[in-house]
């Protein structure tokens, strides 16, 4: 869940990727202007390897993570820096997952926000756009990881395409080259890569590209080899560094000849801690390349937790423009793929928004809760595409499964549940979903969910006859009473009172929330 902004000039940041392969932190010192590198520290852990390690997590990989986390803690208290922690693949699809947050919560102190794929991709691109001159070009991103390998495709601060898949070089080594590898088994891989990648190439194609950037430790390891196999001079920094198509054809062409770890890390500028999982590497970017058939590609040192490092910075200084832009064109991208009516839904949620801001300064409400009811208020309808009569009941299915940018594991559970609520029955104890949260987060739900039936009965006649809504709390005979003024943009008062009668019956899940009435009083507005 969104944090509150924090009122300050300047802050230390410790920002921490928990990946498949290694864990990462950068340290920061951040401010409206920019920030300043304090230290960068990176452990090996191989969280995600093993047969079945993206089923399950091992006692001994957890015991890795828990030893290199609990060490950058120490390294960030000494800097007095604010720890921001994000997990992705491996935890992410570990059964046991959930089991190595808490135990790196109770044992280490820090919390680990578990992203999604598509969060991973928005939050790379935030890292590489503050490391390279992007300008207004249409670049594609591809950041090569253990588990998984992230694609954005971004032009300005707009956001085309952000997808995650599962194609990942920890991943396919344990899948394909565990053991000696062999041809045989290097062509298994370089199929299951193209048929992996191909609907997304397509759709990637179709959207086109100017400029192609690699990030992270892979790709970064790629670049450098193939810069000293071209016989170029390496500077302290790859950032900006760009290698041909030719001369990564040639060094991925001189990896796959080796039949070992061994003889592979005796290659130029490839490290021994890499050599056993790079030769999947760079099988998929040489796949990637002739997919979309890419001549140059450039490198960014930024990606993951410089993103984490910058979207945390935003949030502490006041600066949420990003993220809650980049999760509403995700979201409606979303909704627009499920065939929804986006003008109502997006009116929906301005009005959810503005009975959220009215009760926010009565009741002082967690502004962080804001954009997870925009989003649900948008995607509450998606189930519809299945079935309308249950279709509250398949948003929440297709919703929790969706890639959602923007937005934690946690969060996407809690769009989920207020899409599920905001129609028929109340939430129950009785619901597994809904039982499985603690009690605050059932709260928050029920909040969320009360306030999106009210909004949703004041769109009933999809016609956006409803102009603004502003709410006070006031007393009467009964005792003190919420009133929400509604204002119509309509010609008709009768549309209007369809609307306010229809949101009247909703309010009883709000009014079980905040222990009062919740009385809808309306007017056309005079400058129709």
């Amino acid at each position: 869940m969104a944090e509150t902004v924090v009122d300050m000039k300047s802050a230390v940041v410790a920002a921490i990727d928990i990946g498949t392969n290694s864990v990462h932190m950068v340290i920061a010192q951040v401010d409206q202007l920019g920030f300043h590198i304090i230290t960068v520290e990176k452990e090996v852990v191989r969280l995600g390897a093993g047969a079945g390690a993206f089923e399950v997590l091992t006692e001994e990989a957890m015991d890795r993570g828990l030893v290199a986390l609990r060490r950058m803690k120490q390294i960030a208290a000494a800097h007095s820096a604010l720890v921001r922690a994000v997990a992705t693949s491996a935890v992410r699809e570990a059964e046991n997952g959930n089991d190595f947050v808490r135990r790196v919560r109770d044992e280490v102190g820090i919390d680990i926000r578990v992203i999604s794929g598509s969060e991973e991709a928005r939050l790379i691109a935030l890292g590489v756009r503050r490391s390279l001159s992007l300008g207004g070009d249409r670049v594609l991103m591809i950041d090569i990881g253990g588990g998984s390998t992230e694609f954005t495709i971004s032009e300005g601060h707009r956001t085309l395409l952000s997808q995650s898949l599962k194609l990942g070089a920890v991943r396919l080594t344990d899948r394909f080259l565990a053991g000696k590898v062999a041809n045989g088994n290097l062509a298994k891989l370089r199929a299951y890569a193209n048929s992996t990648f191909a609907p997304l190439a397509n759709d990637i194609r179709n959207i086109g590209f100017s400029r192609v950037v690699l990030s992270s430790g892979t790709c970064e390891t790629l670049v450098r080899a193939s810069l000293i196999s071209d016989g170029r001079e390496l500077s302290a920094s790859l950032n900006g560094k760009t290698i041909s198509r030719q001369a990564l054809n040639a060094l991925v062409d001189r990896i796959c000849d080796c039949d070992s770890a061994e003889e592979i890390s005796e290659i130029p500028g490839i490290d021994s801690k890499r050599a056993e999982i790079i030769t999947a590497g760079a099988v998929l970017l040489h796949e990637y390349c002739r997919a979309l058939k890419f001549d140059s590609c450039e490198y960014s040192e930024f990606a993951l937790r410089e993103g984490v490092l910058f979207d945390a910075a935003e949030q502490l200084l006041g600066m949420r423009l990003s993220r809650r832009d980049a999760a509403r064109d995700g979201a409606l991208r979303f909704a627009r793929r499920c065939s929804v009516d986006v003008q109502h839904s997006e009116h929906v949620a301005r009005i959810s928004s503005q009975i959220f801001s009215t009760l926010h300064r009565q009741f002082e409400l967690d502004e962080g809760l804001l954009p997870l009811l925009e989003t649900a208020a948008i995607l509450s309808n998606v189930g519809a595409s299945i079935s309308y009569s249950r279709h509250h009941l398949h948003s929440y299915y297709m919703i929790r499964n969706a890639d959602l940018v923007g937005f934690s594991d946690d969060d996407i559970e809690l769009i989920a549940l207020v899409a599920r609520y905001h129609r028929k029955g109340n939430p129950k104890r009785s619901h597994p979903e809904y039982e499985a949260l603690d009690e605050s987060r059932r709260h928050d739900v029920d909040l969320m969910a009360g306030i999106l039936r009210i909004a949703t009965g004041l769109d009933r006649s999809h016609d956006q006859c409803v102009a603004s809504v502003r709410g006070s709390v006031l007393a009467g005979a009964g005792g003190e009473f919420v009133e929400l003024k509604v204002t119509g943009s309509c010609d008709s008062q009768e549309t209007l009172d369809l609307n306010l009668f229809t949101a009247q019956e909703r309010t009883s899940l709000l009014e079980e929330f905040l222990g009062m009435p919740v009385r809808l009083v309306g007017s056309l507005s005079r400058k129709r």
